[in-house]
């Protein structure tokens, strides 16, 4: 799955001379935390809540909130603005645009084609991919984490033995375990909500049940 998929393309931009009281509004008005800064639709920077609270009065100043409005509204955006902005492409992977968010420590990222925004992705899209590929909304389910032998053909096992069932599998993960590489964790969802049966052919197969969980109708 690419970026262009599950950004977002219906963007709230600001310019570089727009009034640092009108960003803390929008930002306060659609509930987000930072705006991509853009001339046209060229991207020069984006500013968030943080850039406007330390280039802000502090709260213990004598000043009053009608002084303070006053202010903001005479600083400009340029002024204030990141402008080394880490950004993603349409054609990026989702886990890679995962793994950036993850490694600059920030919220979201512009997508650019060229020189051109073209949406943004954040945290908050990339977790609802994680919880559509877990199948998390998907019910009557249950979801069962097993510890398995790091072999090949465990994985294959696992799905016979649903297969075997009757049931459908929702999902799949599974990684070694760092600590222990000869482990696999690896979490199943089935779209079942007799989870007792569940849990007792993987037991009688031999499998270690480390949680379970059901979602049901």
């Amino acid at each position: 799955m690419f970026v262009g998929k599950r950004m977002s393309r219906n963007l709230i931009t600001v310019t570089p001379d727009t009034s640092i009281l009108k960003v803390k509004n929008l930002l306060k008005e659609h509930d987000i935390d930072q705006i991509p800064v853009a001339e046209g639709r060229k991207l020069v920077g984006i500013i968030t809540d943080r850039d406007i609270r330390d280039n802000s009065p502090s709260p213990a100043s004598t000043l009053s909130v009608h002084e303070l409005n006053y202010l903001l509204s005479e600083m400009k955006t340029e002024k204030v603005m990141t402008k080394k902005v880490f950004t993603t492409t349409p054609g990026t992977t989702i886990e890679e645009a995962a793994r950036l968010i993850n490694e600059k420590h920030v919220n979201s990222l512009p997508v650019v084609a060229g020189d051109e925004l073209v949406g943004l992705i954040t945290t908050c899209d990339l977790l609802n991919v994680l919880l559509d590929f877990m199948g998390v909304h998907t019910a009557p389910s249950c979801r069962v984490q097993l510890k398995l032998p790091s072999e090949t053909g465990e994985i294959a096992k696992i799905e016979s033995i649903i297969n075997g069932m009757g049931l459908t599998i929702v999902s799949i993960i599974s990684t070694i375990d760092e600590d222990n590489p000869g482990v696999r964790s690896t979490l199943v969802r089935v779209g079942t909500d007799n989870i007792g049966e569940l849990h007792k052919v993987f037991e009688d197969a031999g499998y270690t049940i480390i949680d379970e969980y059901r979602v049901e109708k």
